[in-house]
């Protein structure tokens, strides 16, 4: 009996150590170092779990297509996405044009593998009520001039979308920065006309849009309080960028990227599908010099810009005025 006890005991002790030494390696595993053929970061300019939501649908297409396994790594912020990238931490980078610019300046051999087919616009929206007080403003040659004395919501310091590109949009038109009343950061795509369509302490707000959908990032509660007010040319804005390491060395799984992106661009309810989830209309390699001198075009206006490059801190706006 007694050596029964004994063997029990013995058993029991060995199961717990083994129990014990699981856990403890389960919680030393770095997610980075898990086996998996591509990972990718996007900036994050949602909510978190909007942006979980989007990639999951992304990803999991890209697997379908590929045959790849793929891991999408969340970023804290623009700049750690850009981290991720230059650290080999991440294979991939889904960034606007500004954020892609800034990679290509820091890192020489990272290169777009895609990008999206010309569809973006800058978009300005602006308070019902408001409107009616400016709509021959906005109706005239330089629209832009009806920002001057105004209190106005940009995206992100690190956007080309919804700052540095409406800021290359005002210059145009004779308007900068010090024109304004004020403005505010808001590096949430959703929540910029919300501040228009909920309170009277903005005027206008810069959002992403398309030619099909000037508002498709205006939430549906603000849609009934805000109006378009001006819109930009067509442009590009998104770009897949991938790090060296991957270039050089998974030559092959970059070509199955590149050809289920351009997949995509073949109609059908599921590419729609993942399509809308990315907010584009479709995928092209990049075909000449011409895109990314638009992309050194944008890093070298921000180098001339300086400290202009986000919206100074006031008494009104506070600390997360400029946050990422």
């Amino acid at each position: 009996m007694k050596s029964w006890l004994s063997l029990i005991f013995v058993c029991t002790c060995l199961l717990g150590c083994y129990r014990s030494q699981t856990n403890s390696d389960e919680r030393n595993i770095d997610p980075l170092n898990s086996t998996v053929d591509i990972r990718i970061t996007e900036e994050p300019n949602f909510a978190q779990d909007i942006m979980y939501e989007q990639m999951n649908t992304f990803t999991s297409y890209l697997e379908k297509a590929t045959g790849l396994k793929i891991e999408y790594v969340p970023a804290i912020n623009y700049v750690h996405s850009y981290e991720l990238l230059n650290s080999g931490k991440v294979d991939l980078l889904w960034a606007g044009s500004l954020g892609t610019s800034r990679v290509l300046a820091t890192n020489k051999n990272a290169k777009p593998i895609a990008t999206e087919v010309k569809s973006f616009m800058n978009v300005l929206v602006v308070d019902r009520i408001l409107h009616k007080n400016v709509e021959d403003r906005l109706n005239s040659a330089k629209p832009l001039q009806v920002l001057k004395g105004r209190r106005v919501v940009f995206g992100s310091n690190y956007s080309g979308s919804t700052f540095l590109t409406p800021i290359i949009e005002m210059k145009a038109q004779g308007v900068d920065l010090n024109d304004l009343e004020s403005c505010m950061h808001e590096p949430k795509h959703g929540h910029r006309a919300m501040f228009i369509g909920d309170s009277d302490q903005q005027d206008f707000a810069f959002v992403p849009g398309s030619k099909g959908d000037p508002l498709k990032y205006v939430p549906e509660q603000a849609r009934s309080e805000v109006l378009v007010g001006w819109v930009s040319e067509i442009k590009r804005n998104y770009y897949i960028t991938a790090s060296p390491e991957f270039l050089s060395s998974k030559p092959n799984k970059v070509q199955k990227v590149q050809n289920a992106l351009l997949a995509l661009n073949q109609s059908s309810n599921a590419h729609d599908e993942v399509l809308k989830a990315v907010g584009v209309t479709g995928f092209e390699l990049p075909k000449s010099r011409s895109d990314l001198e638009y992309l050194n075009e944008m890093t070298e206006f921000a180098s001339l810009l300086g400290d202009k490059t986000r919206c100074k801190k006031n008494e009104k706006q506070g600390n997360d005025a400029i946050s990422e």
